[in-house]
């Protein structure tokens, strides 16, 4: 029996070239959602972008002529971030974006993700239309009774570009040096002549994409983890700033001159003072996940300013934003959203922009916010299972998380869950007390992550460990 298709917190995501991305489930998904647009709008209109990754091109022509099938037009811009798609869509009035992109995934994945027309993701509801309509149509295939047009859209990139810059003074970064990391995905272009055109002294790598290479020893991910290539050209260029993106280029990190790494809490504590000064911080409130460290709660209180978190999800950040009329928001791994009225989705390469703006009126702003925003003891265990045990039905899981708390005089936090967007892997984030040594912390990952695998039938997992402080990886004796 199929296993019934369903959006994760970032689309559809999976192994490239197989269920649910094979070329054959592809077609019905892109039919699925045309027959859905055909049903709620009289002549709908369709944009489709995508990242570097070597699948892309063919999943794209086959969800294209699927769209077709249905009589739908849609419109190919190529590579593009997936806020360029957003923005598009919104500003364009197209009926829908889609991206295909698995974001930071390794290379052999992809995904597709939709964006309504008003440049925020698909709502819930209308997600779980086209859920419905995928199995109806993948149960019960029918002939092709329309035909719709397919056509490329290529110049719409440089009306995303003069998005980006929009707002900005054409010397806004005269006299700073920047590396940029672009994952070799679909900031490539965009962001080099973003930051040039605003008077940057711009080094770029990862701009060479083969496909294969998307956030290979580059990217976001990578550099939170290991950041001797890009630290290596910021001396080497004295640069005053090192910038990394994802591969769709909706997150961002940043590096210090001193290699300090200033990941998504310290953006949201430094963009939080920045607005509140300028009064434009509705509620004098923050809205991020439960993964966000507590040293950003405990920055921001400092200022007057309330953190309130949500489940892991930028989804769930963006629909508590918006309850809350909130301008800011963002997840520690460097998706930041801020809500101006410009933009509806997180967008890397603008926010990148923006706190290079900042540093250029501050080159002391950088090191002094990695100073302010103290990060308690935390790490993410990432455990790779060979199947999903239900978190609740796993014995003994509840007693040893509050164990972990109780050990911790219930200053810390402990968070569970799998992740919405690679199968079969777990993730735990553990948080201490400010006075809780990093060896206990990473010893009930450890056991939380075992006592799961256990009930996952994956005695030996493999374990992959970060220290959110720093962003490094932690080796783990084995």
């Amino acid at each position: 029996m199929t296993v019934p298709i369903h959006f994760g917190t970032d689309g559809i995501r999976g192994i490239a070239g197989h269920y649910p991305l094979s070329p054959e489930t592809v077609l019905g998904i892109g039919r699925a959602i045309g027959s859905w647009l055909r049903e709620t709008y009289s002549d709908p209109l369709v944009l489709v972008g995508r990242d570097t990754r070597p699948s892309g091109p063919q999943i794209t022509h086959t969800l294209l002529a699927g769209l077709a099938a249905e009589g739908v037009t849609a419109e190919d811009v190529g590579v593009i971030s997936t806020p360029g798609v957003a923005h598009l869509t919104r500003a364009l009035g197209y009926s829908l974006g889609i991206v295909i992109s698995a974001s930071h995934n390794p290379a052999d994945q992809n995904g597709i993700k939709l964006i309504g027309r008003d440049g925020f993701k698909l709502s819930d509801e209308a997600q779980a239309a086209i859920e419905a309509a995928i199995a109806d149509r993948l149960a019960q295939p029918s002939p092709v009774q329309h035909f719709g047009q397919i056509r490329g859209a290529d110049q719409l990139r440089e009306r995303y570009l003069a998005h980006l810059i929009e707002g900005f003074s054409p010397d806004t970064l005269t006299g700073l040096s920047v590396v940029l990391d672009c994952a070799n995905g679909a900031a490539y272009q965009l962001a080099p002549e973003a930051f040039a055109h605003l008077g940057a002294t711009v080094t770029a790598i990862g701009t060479s994409p083969t496909g294969d290479n998307i956030n290979v020893r580059s990217g976001s991910e990578y550099v939170r983890r290991h950041r001797d290539i890009v630290r290596g050209l910021m001396q080497a260029s004295d640069a005053d700033l090192g910038i990394a993106f994802d591969g769709d280029a909706d997150r961002v990190i940043f590096l210090t001159r001193s290699g300090t790494l200033l990941d998504g809490d310290h953006i949201l504590g430094l963009l939080a003072t920045h607005l509140k000064a300028q009064h434009a911080l509705p509620g004098d409130t923050v809205v991020a996940t439960t993964m966000s460290n507590s040293g950003l709660a405990h920055y921001l209180q400092q200022h007057g300013i309330t953190l309130e978190r949500t489940k892991v999800g930028d989804r769930y950040v963006m629909a508590r934003m918006r309850e809350g009329g909130f301008a800011l928001g963002g997840e520690q791994a460097g998706h930041i959203i801020l809500l101006d009225g410009a933009h509806t989705t997180g967008d890397g390469m603008y926010i990148g922009l923006l706190v290079a703006s900042l540093i250029a009126r501050n080159r002391d702003l950088p090191e002094r916010i990695a100073e302010e925003v103290l990060k308690y003891p935390q790490v993410i265990a990432s455990a790779h299972l060979e199947q999903r045990a239900p978190l609740e039905s796993v014995s003994g899981l509840q007693k040893l998380i509050d164990e972990t708390l109780a050990a911790f005089q219930h200053q810390g936090r402990v968070e569970v869950r799998y992740s919405g967007t690679e199968p079969n892997l777990l993730r735990a984030m553990v948080e201490g007390g400010r006075t809780t040594s990093q060896e206990e912390v990473i010893m009930r990952a450890l056991a939380l992550c075992n006592l799961i695998a256990e009930a996952s039938q994956t005695p030996a997992p493999r374990i992959d460990m970060i220290d959110c402080a720093t962003g490094a990886k932690i080796h783990l004796d084995t």
